[in-house]
């Protein structure tokens, strides 16, 4: 008896899961599509609410020494990689039709870090009030600020032993860089009230939750169906699993069930960066130019960018 062949079995697939390849595939096609994007983001215009509140947070927090682009330099870089690692998905679901692999276990953590950034993206510039809006920029930015102060210790510690030792004049440097970056971070914290930031997985819900209270108006019908908040969420957790290599996360997968999770992560966090970008995209405009139009913006993604103008 003739073997099937990798289309047949992908048929057959395809009929026990109602369409989950085809919506990977379809799915993986949209995941690129914000990758030119993520190439030439745009910046405030004047005169436009980002605009505004990164001046806000210039008189605010002066010792931060942000440049006047506070608010931006902590919103619009998490979109940037969010829509590095979906191009990187869809590269990798586009191979399963030379290779047959699903690419399930980077897929899915690229979806996880995708969410990670883009509701950070959404937790920062979707509150109403512009003082919200710029202490939350201000909290990542110092908590941004610790992590950095971390992996200097660690750059340190490996400049000064092991086999990759720097010459003295360059430690020297390193060191000096190292303690200006030490006093800033006290500097700030002596300073200004500083909040700690939501947790990831916090900000994945409560930046869900926004998006299922102001449905996208690029939604073909998938958000209005089924909301973003539960799949997100799962998402998140399932991908968190691979990401740690916990084994649990491959115990709620039996049979064809893998192939409807990557398609349903691959929505999650779509769906997730679409709306970041749409809405960074209308608070980066002057209200005469918020109309959608620029062409790095995905086609599909205007008609939100354009109704974000009434935040």
């Amino acid at each position: 008896m003739n073997q099937p062949t990798r289309e047949m079995v992908e048929a057959m697939v395809n009929i026990a899961t109602n369409g989950a390849l085809d919506r990977i595939d379809q799915r993986g096609k949209r995941a690129r599509e914000l990758y030119r994007w993520g190439l030439h983001p745009h910046h405030a215009e004047a005169g436009s609410p980002l605009a505004t509140d990164n001046a806000s947070f210039e008189a605010a927090y002066p010792l931060a020494l942000s440049g006047g682009v506070g608010v931006t330099e902590e919103s619009l870089f998490p979109m940037m990689s969010a829509a590095e690692n979906l191009n990187a998905a869809g590269l990798l679901i586009e191979q399963r039709s030379r290779n047959g692999n699903v690419h399930a276990m980077p897929v899915m953590q690229l979806c996880r870090s995708a969410m990670e950034s883009s509701a950070r993206t959404i937790w920062i510039l979707g509150d109403p009030e512009c003082e919200v809006r710029r202490d939350r920029a201000l909290s990542v930015l110092v908590e941004q600020l610790e992590q950095q102060k971390r992996f200097l210790i660690i750059a340190d510690a490996s400049a000064t032993s092991g086999p990759n030792q720097l010459p003295s004049n360059l430690v020297a440097m390193n060191r000096a860089h190292q303690q200006k970056q030490a006093d800033l971070v006290k500097r700030l914290r002596d300073n200004y009230t500083v909040a700690k930031p939501e947790s990831f997985s916090k900000t994945i819900g409560l930046a869900a939750e926004w998006v299922d209270k102001r449905l996208p108006a690029h939604d073909t019908g998938e958000l209005a169906a089924n909301g973003l908040g539960g799949g997100a969420k799962m998402a998140y957790s399932w991908g968190s699993g691979f990401v740690h290599g916990y084994k649990w996360a491959v115990d709620y997968v039996p049979g064809v069930r893998l192939f409807g999770m990557i398609a349903d992560s691959l929505a999650a966090a779509i769906n997730m960066t679409e709306c970041a970008v749409a809405l960074y995209e209308a608070v980066c405009r002057a209200n005469a130019r918020r109309d959608g139009t620029r062409q790095s913006v995905p086609a599909s993604d205007r008609p939100s960018t354009a109704a974000h103008r009434h935040r």
